[in-house]
């Protein structure tokens, strides 16, 4: 019997976004050997119907060593809700040493849409179809320009809008954090 309990049931919006499910079935969301596309969020979030005012928390991080590859990384980190979806977008670049010029970059997108089961916080919610993609390469300069470009922007935006990181919350990494 696959049957809800009827609090779960209750709370569940009946509807279906299915427009939701077609964005999380789009298979070229990224531009091969084409970073400064790659790196751009603002792109990313749009073509996901995401915009700025679903921000619910970033992370921002500037040369911090990586133990386990002796890299530095700098990252945004940003995820974005709606009532029916989720979207997480991570743009890191990776440099040999404490203030180079980053050399590599990763992003890493996860969307998530249409809830089915409910949790305490809505990031934490389990969802019907669930899709990560992901890509890295070298950086261009171009490429480095805009996300540092970016960085800064939403950082400013986040410092105006999103709760301070509580260092004793499990959800800390959520909230904002320079």
């Amino acid at each position: 019997m696959n049957a809800k309990p009827p609090a779960v049931t209750d709370k569940l919006s009946t509807s279906v976004d299915f427009n939701a499910i077609r964005r999380s079935l789009r298979r070229h969301l990224f531009v091969i050997n084409r970073p400064e596309f790659n790196v751009n969020s603002a792109a990313l979030r749009t073509d996901f119907d995401m915009h700025i005012e679903n921000l619910v928390a970033a992370t921002f991080r500037r040369d911090e060593a990586m133990s386990d590859t002796g890299f530095y990384l700098s990252s945004t980190d940003l995820l974005l809700v709606k009532p029916l979806e989720l979207l997480r977008v991570t743009v890191s670049v990776y440099a040999p040493k404490a203030g180079a010029a980053p050399e590599s970059y990763a992003t890493r997108v996860v969307h998530s849409a249409n809830p089915i089961s409910l949790a305490v916080h809505q990031h934490e919610y389990e969802y019907e179809t669930t899709n990560v993609y992901s890509v890295g390469g070298a950086l261009t300069v171009f490429a480095l320009e805009r996300f540092w470009s970016e960085h800064d922007g939403l950082k400013k935006r986040a410092l105006a809008h999103l709760p301070e990181a509580d260092e004793n919350s499990p959800l800390c990494h959520w909230q904002f954090h320079a």
